[in-house]
């Protein structure tokens, strides 16, 4: 009886961790429509305020980490005159998403952080990590992305440009994706 009582005491008293990984693969879930082969249109903002489109890539965005990471892989022919590596991840001990940026002609690694937010869109920019673009008059350029889902089909992903920390923001790029082979 006293051992049956001592087990139930301690029974009691184990406290049940999730998996480690759990929380970070139910957010990572949220971007699941992401993962697959895209065509991405690229457009940039115009100084009448209209959208150019500059031209089409492939893209690929695939999981890896077991689920708990996404990484877009440049295209082989990029429409801009650089090539971009991007790899995005859950922490889930900060309660937020990180995205690390690596480019082909500067060097650069840019790191963005941020969440969802009331629209249902993904926002993360760089202001906190302090990976801001220093251009040569000495002048830093930060950014924010948005990515918008439209369905599991088709999303959105915009590119916001601040000279001032963030205070404003103006239209930079926009990236529209279609996935392979869908018409719509």
């Amino acid at each position: 009886m006293l051992l049956a009582l001592a087990l139930a005491t301690t029974l009691n008293t184990i406290q049940v961790t999730p998996a480690p990984g759990a929380e970070a693969r139910e957010e990572m879930s949220r971007l699941a429509s992401l993962a697959g082969s895209w065509v991405a249109t690229i457009e940039i903002m115009q100084p009448d305020g209209g959208w150019e489109t500059a031209g089409e890539e492939m893209v690929e965005i695939r999981y890896m980490l077991g689920g708990l990471a996404l990484r877009e892989d440049p295209a082989e022919h990029p429409v801009n005159p650089f090539r971009l590596e991007s790899t995005i991840q859950y922490d889930q001990n900060r309660d937020l998403y990180r995205l690390a940026v690596m480019d082909d002609t500067w060097g650069n690694m840019d790191i963005y952080e941020g969440e969802w937010n009331e629209d249902g869109a993904l926002v993360l920019t760089n202001l906190r990590s302090g990976t801001s673009f220093e251009n040569p008059d000495g002048t830093s350029l930060s950014f924010r992305l948005t990515t918008r889902i439209d369905g599991p089909n088709s999303n959105v992903f915009q590119i916001d440009m601040t000279a001032d920390n963030g205070e404003t923001w103006r239209p930079y790029q926009r990236i529209s994706r279609t996935r392979y082979g869908i018409d719509n």
